[in-house]
C-alpha cells in the first residue's frame, strides 16, 4: 500500500471512494515531497550562487577601494606643478618690486638732506636775506623820492634854459 500499486477490495462505494481519496492524497504528498526537495535544492543552489557572487563582488569592491586609497601621484604632481607656477608668478613681481624699491631707497639716500645740512641751509638763507635786506635798505636810503627828483630836474632844466639864454644874449651883443 505504500507505493500505491496494491488493489484493495471495498464492500461499498463510499468506502471505495474514501480509499481512493486516501490513495490520491498519499500520491500527492509523495509528489509534493519530491517537488519540495527539488525546489529546496534549486533554492539552495540559487542562495549558494548568490553568496558566491556577493563574495566576488565584495572582493572586487575591496580591491577597488584599496586602489582608491593609494596616493594619486599623477594628480599630486600636477597640483604641485600648478602650485609652483602660481608661486613663481606671485614671486617674480614681488622680487622686481623689491629691487625697484631698493633702487628708489638708494636714490633717495643720495638726495636726502640731513637735519644738520637743513639747519645750515636755513641759517645761511637767513644771513643771505639779512644781507639782501640791508642792501635794499641802503639803496632805498640812497634813492631820491620821485617828487623831489622831478622838482630838481625841473629846476635844472630851468637853469640850463637860463644859461643858454644868457649865452645867446651875449653872443648876440
Amino acid at each position: 500500500m505504500a507505493n500505491g500499486n496494491d488493489h484493495r477490495v471495498y464492500t461499498d462505494a463510499v468506502t471505495a471512494q474514501l480509499g481512493e481519496r486516501v490513495t490520491n492524497l498519499g500520491r500527492r504528498q509523495t509528489d509534493m515531497e519530491s517537488e519540495m526537495r527539488a525546489g529546496f535544492k534549486a533554492m539552495e543552489a540559487a542562495v549558494t550562487s548568490l553568496a558566491n557572487e556577493t563574495r566576488a563582488s565584495i572582493a572586487a569592491l575591496s580591491t577597488n577601494l584599496a586602489e582608491r586609497n593609494k596616493p594619486q601621484w599623477q594628480a599630486l604632481g600636477v597640483a604641485l606643478t600648478f602650485a609652483a607656477m602660481l608661486g613663481g608668478l606671485a614671486y617674480i613681481p614681488i622680487r622686481e618690486a623689491t629691487s625697484d624699491l631698493k633702487a628708489s631707497v638708494s636714490a633717495l639716500g643720495s638726495k636726502v638732506v640731513t637735519r644738520d645740512e637743513m639747519e645750515w641751509r636755513t641759517a645761511h638763507a637767513a644771513e643771505d636775506r639779512a644781507r639782501t635786506d640791508a642792501g635794499v635798505k641802503e639803496l632805498r636810503d640812497a634813492q631820491v623820492p620821485r617828487a623831489e627828483l622831478d622838482r630838481i630836474l625841473f629846476y635844472l632844466g630851468e637853469r640850463i634854459d637860463r644859461i643858454e639864454r644868457q649865452r645867446l644874449s651875449q653872443a648876440g651883443e
